[in-house]
């Protein structure tokens, strides 16, 4: 199939999404959850394959441990379907009524964007996930995996065919592609077709999809997120929680990469090195911090604007909320940040101040996720303003219409009452 045969099919598929039912929705994820489970050890094989060819090729590590789609992660995208499936449907919500003084009631009612194009890299999750909201939310999907995971997404693009044929619906409301980057180009252009682009992957990736495109595009760009411990923190809760924001997952976009900590806190910068070194991680810092540890490696400013997405972090020591305040909207990506304090007012100026997408009191960074939200999951966590803002769940997919309701109302006299006053005259 041509591009523009792919976006064609798509936007017919949205046309008849808008009218299916929630039932049919809700059948269609159900019965991939099955197919997944029944087909397990099919996909584990086409994953080891990918795997196998992306070690052939030396793709880079962090790749590699993306693109791993293990039985344990399996597991949780047929728990995620069955989550998404058991979501209230945002189609045809209402929203924001309101009567007007002229008697009109006007209402905001939620639709779907149409058809959303995701171009990614690894990550064979994003299949189910991506496909999963899109549908749920009344969108048509083309999603666009990248080559290395090959065997793994044709596999779950013959589910998702299977799974939307036995719910009645068109099986290309979700399309699994593949193409060269010229494909990819000419999908770009298509904004008479696609209503949106998504793009999942490195800055290159991100940056080249916004360049090229005619379609408006949702990034989900870099992570460079900050855990701020505030002089009133208390050191062992503040710890727990930037350990936790740093080491659960380093390799995922909402890990801390940089911990601020109050000047106040500075005597206790030996323990918290010594924390983070205990679970593996490399410690650099400012000036300040090698006061207190000589031995932490010197951190750069380019470090301060750099996503590890590994066990490292960098530290910086700063005089009060105000100046962690200033370093984030400096150096951060308007991702996710988080304050530890008992200070409700250090609390409510970092919540006003700091411009990003999530922003947590007295908790880990790793919360900026969409299952731990009650999205079921997210098809990404958006870092622009428009349309929509951090974990995006089932209602960041849709957009409204307004719906107006009258009882004959008309703006100026009645073109019929002055024919009437005229013919009897």
């Amino acid at each position: 199939m041509t591009a523009r045969d792919i976006a064609e099919c798509a936007a017919a598929a949205s046309e008849r999404l808008v009218a299916a039912s929630t039932a049919q929705k809700d059948k269609a994820l159900l019965c991939l959850a099955e197919k997944l489970a029944r087909h397990t050890q099919d996909i584990l094989s086409a994953n080891a394959a990918d795997l196998r060819r992306a070690k052939e090729n030396g793709l880079h590590q962090d790749l590699v441990r993306r693109l791993r789609f293990g039985e344990d992660k399996i597991q949780g995208r047929i728990r995620s379907l069955r989550k998404i499936a058991a979501l209230p449907d945002p189609v045809g919500q209402p929203f924001h009524a309101e009567r007007c003084a002229n008697g009109l009631v006007a209402t905001r009612v939620r639709v779907p964007i149409g058809v959303i194009l995701m171009i990614y890299e690894a990550r064979p999750h994003v299949t189910i996930n991506a496909g999963a909201f899109c549908l749920k939310s009344g969108n048509a999907a083309i999603l666009r995996g990248g080559s290395e995971a090959q065997h793994c997404n044709q596999l779950l693009g013959e589910l998702w065919r299977a799974a939307l044929n036995a719910a009645d619906l068109p099986d290309m409301a979700v399309q699994v592609i593949s193409g060269n980057h010229q494909d990819v180009h000419r999908l770009l252009q298509r904004d008479d077709l696609i209503d949106l682009v998504i793009p999942r992957g490195g800055k290159g990736l991100i940056r080249t999809v916004t360049e090229k495109s005619r379609v408006p595009v949702l990034k989900h760009f870099e992570g460079i997120c900050h855990v701020y411990l505030d002089e009133s923190a208390p050191v062992e809760r503040g710890l727990d929680i930037a350990l936790d924001s740093k080491c659960l997952m380093p390799e995922v976009c909402n890990a801390m990469e940089t911990l601020l900590v109050h000047h106040g806190l500075g005597k206790h910068l030996p323990q918290i090195i010594d924390a983070f070194r205990a679970q593996g991680v490399l410690v650099k810092g400012c000036p300040l911090t090698r006061q207190y540890v000589g031995d932490v490696e010197s951190a750069t400013e380019e470090d301060w604007r750099t996503e590890y997405l590994d066990n490292v972090v960098s530290i910086g020591v700063v005089t009060d909320v105000k100046g962690a305040i200033q370093h984030i909207n400096a150096f951060g990506s308007h991702h996710t940040d988080a304050i530890v304090t008992d200070s409700e007012k250090a609390a409510r100026d970092f919540v006003k101040r700091v411009d990003s997408g999530v922003v947590l009191v007295n908790a880990s960074t790793m919360f900026c996720d969409g299952e731990s939200l009650g999205m079921g999951a997210e098809i990404g966590i958006s870092t622009d303003k428009l349309h929509a803002r951090g974990p995006m769940g089932l209602e960041e997919l849709t957009s409204y219409k307004h719906v107006i309701r009258g009882a004959g109302h008309i703006m100026g006299e009645s073109r019929l009452t002055r024919k009437a006053d005229g013919a009897g005259q």
